[in-house]
């Protein structure tokens, strides 16, 4: 009877030890489940924390932290102008309801990682809207190439020089603002641009005729040539306008224009007692040039049919300082 009280008392023994674990288990802290509508704690939307706050209210959080800033005026700036962007017109959207979903996830389907989670929050500019905004401010505010220029103050040349023109890079500019717009980790944005370079930077050698004078001026800006020549007489006038170099003829074949004055002349092949001399320098005014002439005697008067005459070792000079294109002033 002893052993068998000993056995017993062993066995109850054995069993209360072995029964520890099992009560210990059943003491350990076991979180209550989350209320409906309420997210975990540790969780954050887009930098914001949001753990422990029902959606509603989270999503306003979200809304007054994050999106609301994004939604305010974007400060540009461009050649040192102050430009803003608004990105509500260019499309800004993000949707908060979906990263609230998201966040509400964790703590029921998922579990919240010790170091806590971040859901990330969609977001979005319309690129062609945004494109459109700044190509509209790019209209306003780049500063446009200015080509090299001549124009005449009286018989007086003026002379303009290039300049390089400074444009918004609009496609660049456009990716750039997008992810300005998100970002917001600058007070301001110089907006991407580039330069534009004139079409023509150098006006090159003019000739101007001064008919009021009988002279004829070729003007390279540092370096200048002037000429005595004759004019058209009253009836058949040397034309005042702009005129340019079409046409270079070295001992030229003078053909009589269709005109009553030169009925009956025919072709005068080139030597001493061709009117045109040995050169000629057509202009785009209509069978108007520059040419040399037998008759030394008409330089200094009213003269020609129209054109312009010159001595012949002048328009000699003249000719290899003349080309294609170069402009004309008849004054």
């Amino acid at each position: 009877m002893r052993v068998l009280r000993g056995a017993v008392t062993m066995g109850l023994v054995a069993c209360a030890a072995a029964a520890v674990p099992s009560l210990a288990a059943a003491q350990a802290p076991v979180a209550p489940p989350l209320p409906a509508g309420q997210i975990a704690p540790g969780v954050s939307i887009a930098g914001i924390q949001v753990g422990g706050q029902f959606g509603s209210d989270a999503r306003q959080n979200l809304i007054d932290n994050h999106v609301a800033p994004r939604r305010a005026p974007l400060l540009v700036t461009f050649r040192g102008r102050n430009l803003k962007v608004e990105p509500v017109k260019a499309g800004y959207v993000a949707d908060v309801d979906y990263a609230v979903k998201v966040a509400l996830i964790y703590g029921r389907q998922r579990p919240v990682p010790a170091e806590g989670v971040d859901v990330p929050l969609k977001e979005k500019v319309n690129r062609k809207k945004l494109q459109a905004i700044l190509a509209l401010r790019a209209r306003a505010n780049d500063l446009p190439a200015q080509d090299a220029a001549v124009s005449l103050k009286g018989v007086t040349p003026v002379f303009r020089k290039p300049r390089i023109g400074v444009a918004i890079d609009v496609p660049k500019a456009t990716t750039q603002i997008a992810a300005a717009i998100v970002a917001r980790d600058r007070t301001s944005y110089a907006l991407a641009s580039h330069r534009v370079l004139p079409a023509r930077t150098s006006v090159g050698a003019i000739v101007v005729i001064d008919r009021g004078n009988f002279r004829l001026t070729w003007d390279k800006g540092k370096r200048k040539l002037s000429f005595p020549i004759a004019v058209g007489q009253p009836a058949f006038p040397t034309p005042s306008g702009d005129f340019s170099v079409i046409q270079k003829q070295v001992n030229p074949t003078w053909f009589p224009p269709s005109s009553p004055w030169a009925a009956g002349l025919g072709p005068v092949p080139p030597g001493v007692d061709n009117p045109l001399g040995t050169r000629w320098i057509g202009t785009s005014a209509t069978a108007i040039g520059m040419h040399g002439t037998p008759i030394s005697s008409s330089i200094g008067t009213r003269a020609s049919h129209g054109c312009i005459r010159m001595y012949i070792s002048d328009v000699e000079k003249l000719y290899p300082l003349v080309d294609i294109g170069t402009p004309v002033f008849i004054r």
